[in-house]
């Protein structure tokens, strides 16, 4: 529940106690089938998340949605948005392209000289580009790559919006690709 709710719930407010408990109502009764129907599109892991998110997104709607039908209609048309934006997210960022590092040992493979040379010319390429880009397009993707955020954290941070979030590092991966493309 958020901070807002509980603090009215706490000063006795009447109609803040009953959306409240309402909204656990609801959590309760729908909790375990929204987790089902969301665990037949996302892995276990993002199904927690997402149903959270439904929860405080009807918790934001509050008294808008008082009939039990159309509160359960809101939640799972609610996942379904949810589960949408976040298969949306994770093919902008290919994610499934992505390699662990844990599954690579990186001092298993010890080029020659000329493969450690070109190696520490590409990274200086790379801390090069990265020094050199905008600042904000710099933050982002130092956040993104190195701190793992997502890009709503970032936009909350940074006060900007995900879709100019998501268009930063957009910059910084072409600065970076053009950059590579001349490298020896």
């Amino acid at each position: 529940m958020p901070a807002q709710a509980l603090s009215q719930t706490e000063q006795g407010d009447p109609v803040a106690q009953s959306q409240s408990a309402y909204a656990t109502l609801l959590f309760n009764r729908y909790r375990a089938s929204l987790y089902r129907y969301l665990s037949r599109f996302v892995p276990a892991d993002d199904a927690d998340e997402l149903v959270q998110e439904t929860y405080f997104r009807l918790l934001r709607h509050g008294e808008t949605v008082q009939l039990e039908a159309m509160a359960r209609a809101f939640l799972f048309r609610t996942a379904t948005n949810l589960v949408r934006d976040h298969h949306r997210r994770r093919q902008v960022r290919r994610f499934e392209q992505h390699v662990p590092l844990d599954d690579h040992e990186p001092g298993e493979t010890h080029g020659g000289p000329e493969e450690q040379l070109l190696g520490r010319q590409l990274l200086d390429i790379v801390e090069s580009t990265i020094a050199n880009m905008p600042a904000d397009t710099r933050s982002v993707f130092l956040m993104v790559r190195f701190r793992g955020m997502s890009y709503p954290e970032i936009a909350d941070i940074m006060n900007l919006s995900s879709r100019t979030v998501a268009r930063k590092m957009t910059e910084a991966m072409t600065l970076l690709g053009a950059a590579l493309e001349g490298s020896p």
